[in-house]
């Protein structure tokens, strides 16, 4: 069997640059792992945000309604006093609440559909890509330095191993100058 190598300068260039992108697969694939892991992270920092400012609005409302009810004692003329600033104040502290109990209930819905989502579009794939770069990469880049070596020893061996000549013929080869019989000594 003959191979057919031009340049084995062009194979090691493409080993360095299987090994450099092998490098930089693993690099990108570590982060992947981080941004899911940050992703995870923040939505349980933002449960416990959202889980907290229930506590607060709890009692904003308690708060509010304690203020509309002093405020609907009749005044000493025996008229009810104005309370729509407290009821509107009432209103936009059980709104928050209610919005933030929203919020609770999305962080945790998030919280649980995250890993099934990953696991579904990326952790098999993932893996597959992961062991490519830990296992099988390492194992194709040794076998290429191999027949670089190879290829190498090869080339070595073959005396006329050159690039092949340029188009342009050769020149015949020259004979010696004839000799008469009156230049012979």
């Amino acid at each position: 069997m003959e191979a057919d190598v031009r340049s084995i300068d062009a194979i090691r260039e493409w080993h360095a640059a299987l090994a450099t992108y092998g490098d930089t697969l693993g690099e990108a694939l570590a982060g992947v792992e981080l941004e899911i892991r940050r992703a995870h992270d923040w939505l349980g920092e933002q449960l416990s945000r959202w889980q907290r400012a229930i506590r607060d609005y709890e009692d904003d409302v308690t708060r509010a309604k304690a203020e509309l009810s002093q405020r609907k004692f009749p005044n000493w003329d025996g008229r009810e006093p104005d309370c729509t600033v407290q009821e509107k104040n009432l209103r936009m502290a059980k709104a928050r609440l209610e919005h933030a109990e929203d919020q609770v209930v999305k962080c945790r819905q998030w919280l649980n559909r995250l890993p099934k989502l990953v696991d579904e579009v990326y952790s098999g794939s993932g893996r597959r890509l992961a062991n490519f770069v830990e296992a099988d990469l390492p194992r194709a880049l040794a076998d290429l330095s191999r027949r670089v070596a190879s290829l190498d020893s090869y080339a070595g061996l073959q005396t006329d191993y050159a690039p092949a000549p340029s188009a342009a013929p050769a020149a015949p080869p020259t004979s010696p100058p004839a000799t008469t019989p009156e230049q012979s000594p």
